[in-house]
C-alpha cells in the first residue's frame, strides 16, 4: 500500500472508532437518562445526574486516546513494527477503555421508579459481561505481542518481500 492509502485507512479507522467509542456511547448513555422526561408517562424514572457525568467523563476520555492511536495504528504499513507497537497499545488502551466502564459505575445502571406514592428502583448488572470482554482482550493481547516479535524477527524478510527482492531471488533458482 502506498502512503496516502495508508493515511487515508487510518483516517476512516479513527471516525470508526470515534463512533464506537464516542457517539454511539454518549448517545446511549443520554438516552438512558433521559428516558425517565416520557411526557404523559405515569411512571418517572430518573438516572443519578453525577453518575451519569462520571461515565461520559471517562467514556470520553478514553475513546479520545483511543481514536487517536487508531490513527497511528491503522496507517503504519503492514507488517511493520510500527504497526505492532501501536497495535499493542491500542488493544491495551481497549482494555482499560472496557474497564473503564466498571469502576465509571456504566456497568451498574440504577433506575429510580416512582408510580404515584410509591417508589422503587431497578438495577441492571454487566459487570460478567465486561470482565468477559476483558478475556477476550487478554488473548489479543498475546496474539499482538506475537504479531510484534514475529515482525522484529523476520524484519530482513518483509522489507525483501516489499521490494520484491525475493521473487527475483527465486527465479534465479
Amino acid at each position: 500500500m502506498g502512503a496516502k492509502k495508508n493515511m487515508v485507512r487510518g483516517f476512516i479507522f479513527t471516525i470508526i472508532y470515534i463512533l464506537m467509542t464516542l457517539v454511539i456511547p454518549f448517545m446511549t448513555f443520554t438516552w438512558i437518562k433521559n428516558l425517565g422526561q416520557i411526557q404523559g408517562s405515569e411512571i418517572a424514572i430518573a438516572m443519578d445526574e453525577s453518575r451519569y457525568n462520571t461515565i461520559i467523563f471517562w467514556i470520553s476520555a478514553f475513546g479520545l486516546i483511543i481514536s487517536g492511536t487508531a490513527f497511528f495504528a491503522y496507517s503504519a504499513p503492514s507488517q511493520s513494527i510500527r504497526r505492532g507497537i501501536f497495535a499493542l497499545i491500542q488493544i491495551i488502551l481497549n482494555c482499560l477503555y472496557i474497564w473503564s466502564y466498571k469502576f465509571s459505575g456504566a456497568t451498574e445502571i440504577e433506575f429510580i421508579l416512582i408510580v404515584g406514592n410509591e417508589q422503587g428502583s431497578i438495577a441492571l448488572n454487566f459487570a460478567d459481561m465486561v470482565m468477559m470482554y476483558l478475556g477476550i482482550y487478554f488473548l489479543t493481547i498475546i496474539l499482538k505481542t506475537y504479531d510484534l516479535i514475529d515482525f522484529t524477527v523476520n524484519r530482513k524478510k518483509i522489507r525483501a518481500k516489499r521490494r520484491g527482492e525475493i521473487e527475483i531471488d527465486n527465479a534465479r533458482k
